[in-house]
């Protein structure tokens, strides 16, 4: 019984590795952020604000690893393209708090271009002013 135990665990034990890739977010605070210039803020806020439209896609995992468990009960190899890690999403939160923070200095500064610029809120702020928007709208009807 054991062996087969220890069969079975070994290569899902190995396998867990493979369930997604290792976030790399970006510092929110880098050494001379507040010596900038204004010109140097608004390219960096651009920047991470390309960043952030370019990762926002791939933050919500649920509905790939949905199908791949659904299709996992009958074939092995789905579980393998699962991802249960959340770099993305936290890459993404990273870029949002570092173009916040630029925002912040820039604002100090008083530079011309933050007077169109606000803050971005969370993701999970985000999720929760869009289902109350949605409730709003149906109270309306």
């Amino acid at each position: 019984m054991k062996k087969i135990v220890c069969g079975l665990l070994i290569p899902v034990v190995i396998l867990s590795g493979c369930a997604g890739r290792k976030a790399n977010p970006v510092p929110i605070y880098l050494s001379g952020d507040e010596s900038r210039s204004c010109e140097g803020y608004q390219a960096e806020i651009k920047q991470a604000e390309a960043d952030m439209d370019l990762i926002l896609p791939d933050t919500s995992k649920a509905g790939q690893n949905v199908l791949c468990v659904a299709s996992g009960i009958f074939l092995i190899f789905p579980f393998f393209f699962m991802d249960l890690s959340n770099a993305d999403k936290t890459e993404w939160e990273a870029l949002r708090q570092r173009r916040n923070r630029l925002l912040i200095y820039a604002k100090e500064k008083q530079c011309e271009f933050c007077k169109d610029y606000i803050p971005i809120p969370s993701l999970e702020e985000m999720k929760k002013m869009a289902q109350e928007a949605k409730k709003k709208e149906a109270e309306t009807k």
